[in-house]
């Protein structure tokens, strides 16, 4: 069978030391990630929201100087 040769080992070592080293490190992580998880499913859901229609655009109003000219 073939070992892991010594820098694969001393990098999953040395991931290991960085969380496990402080007490409460992986529960923030992984709150971290349900952030973001529920933030995403979030965004997800606001896409999936219909558009409200359009406000209708101001009416036209005729050019009076023109009329004041004819008559």
């Amino acid at each position: 069978m073939h070992m892991p040769g010594l820098i694969p080992l001393l990098i999953v070592l040395g991931l290991a030391f960085l969380l496990f080293s402080r007490p409460g490190r992986i529960s923030s992580l992984m709150e971290d990630l349900g952030k973001g998880v529920s933030g995403f499913r979030k965004g997800l859901a606001e896409g999936d929201k219909p558009a409200s229609p359009p406000e209708q655009p101001p009416a036209q109003v005729s050019d009076q100087s023109n009329q004041d000219r004819a008559q």
